[in-house]
C-alpha cells in the first residue's frame, strides 16, 4: 500500500501543478491538490521505511478523506467548465479510488489474521 500511496501523492502533485499553470499562475489555491499530494506522498515514503508503516498509511488515508471532503465544494462549477471544478473533480476521483483501495487493503489484512 506504500507504493500506491506514493503514486497517489505524485499524481496529486502533478494535478496541482498543471492546474496552477492552466490558471496562468494566477491562483495559488490551484496548488492545493499538490499540497495534499505532497503530504500523502511523504506519508507513503514513511510507511515504506518504518516497521509500523500501517500507521503512516492510516494517516495518509485520513488526509485523503479530508482532502476529498474539502474538494467537494467547488464541484458546483462543473457546468461552466470552471478550471477549479475540473481540478476538484480529478482530485475527488483520485482520492476516492485511493480510499477504496486503502479500505480494501485493511479489510484483507484483517481477514488474513
Amino acid at each position: 500500500m506504500a507504493k500506491v500511496t506514493k503514486l497517489v501523492g505524485a499524481i496529486l502533485v502533478v494535478v496541482g501543478v498543471v492546474a496552477y499553470v492552466a490558471t496562468g499562475f494566477a491562483s495559488v489555491t490551484a496548488l492545493l491538490p499538490a499540497l495534499l499530494g505532497l503530504v500523502i506522498g511523504v506519508l507513503g515514503v514513511v510507511a515504506a521505511r518504518i516497521d509500523a508503516g500501517q500507521h503512516a498509511i492510516h494517516a495518509a488515508l485520513v488526509v485523503a478523506l479530508l482532502g476529498l471532503l474539502g474538494s467537494l465544494q467547488p464541484l458546483g462549477g462543473l457546468a461552466d467548465a470552471d478550471p477549479a471544478a475540473i481540478t476538484s473533480l480529478v482530485t475527488v476521483l483520485v482520492l476516492a479510488v485511493y480510499l477504496a483501495l486503502g479500505v480494501r487493503s485493511f479489510v484483507s489484512a484483517r481477514r488474513a489474521r
